[in-house]
């Protein structure tokens, strides 16, 4: 091992800075070595609370979209049984997952694939299945949605943005997504942003026997008050557990 004067690993400090970009979470190295400053570490610890994480103790969960594996550790600290990262990584996401994963002697378990191609086939099914900033990167929401409702034994944790137009929020509306690359195009939106109806009656439509909405976009009257004014809608996240 190679340490700086204060008994940091350098070789850590030097991948950690050269993964950096591709960090999206807080993650605590020890000896100073962190990946984001601490307003962000603020902002993911309410994250956890605003989730209300199920007891996942003796579990098996299934993070989709697990990217740097923040929330993949994080079940596995809460005592899951089993956990398994899946996500599409490029090569620098995936080696600053593995960094974290060896890091921390974590268990937790990878696999590379797409939403849109889980099966109980190709991972086998979960009590609970987490999937937080990922239904509008999906090229087919409703069929991705389809996918996760396969493998999920219990209980789906589901957080997105979500749309917040002026009016007709009850109508079950998404804005359309044509990939990540060509909705950098189109300056009001960055995503598929369904409304909240649209979440609740897609997780119906898909097979789940109730959803619950657990937190609902901060600022939420005072977006649509400007969207009237702007006619542009709003966005904010959503948070909903769905139950088998």
């Amino acid at each position: 091992m190679t340490s700086t004067t204060d008994g940091v690993d350098s070789n850590l400090q030097e991948r950690v800075r050269s993964l950096r970009h591709k960090f999206h979470s807080p993650f605590d190295f020890g000896g100073g070595v962190t990946t984001k400053p601490r307003h962000v570490r603020r902002r993911f610890e309410r994250r956890l609370r605003l989730l209300k994480l199920p007891d996942v103790a003796g579990k098996t969960v299934l993070d989709i979209g697990a990217w740097d594996g923040y929330f993949s550790f994080e079940f596995e600290r809460r005592g899951a049984r089993r956990v398994l990262a899946v996500d599409v990584w490029d090569e620098g996401a995936l080696e600053a997952f593995l960094l974290a994963r060896t890091h921390f002697s974590s268990k937790v378990e990878h696999q590379r694939i797409d939403a849109h191609d889980l099966s109980p086939d190709r991972v086998g099914t979960f009590d609970i299945v987490f999937c937080a900033g990922l239904l509008y990167h999906l090229r087919h929401p409703l069929n991705g949605l389809e996918r996760i409702r396969s493998v999920t034994g219990e209980q789906l944790i589901l957080e997105t943005v979500s749309l917040i137009p002026a009016l007709h929020e009850w109508v079950p509306l998404m804005t359309f997504f044509p990939g990540d690359k060509d909705a950098r195009n189109h300056a009001w939106h960055h995503g598929g942003f369904p409304t909240k109806q649209w979440v609740l009656d897609a997780l119906q439509a898909v097979g789940f026997s109730r959803a619950d909405v657990v937190y609902t976009p901060s600022f939420r009257f005072l977006k649509k008050a400007k969207a009237l004014c702007t006619n542009t809608p709003g966005q904010g996240r959503l948070i909903v557990h769905a139950f088998v």
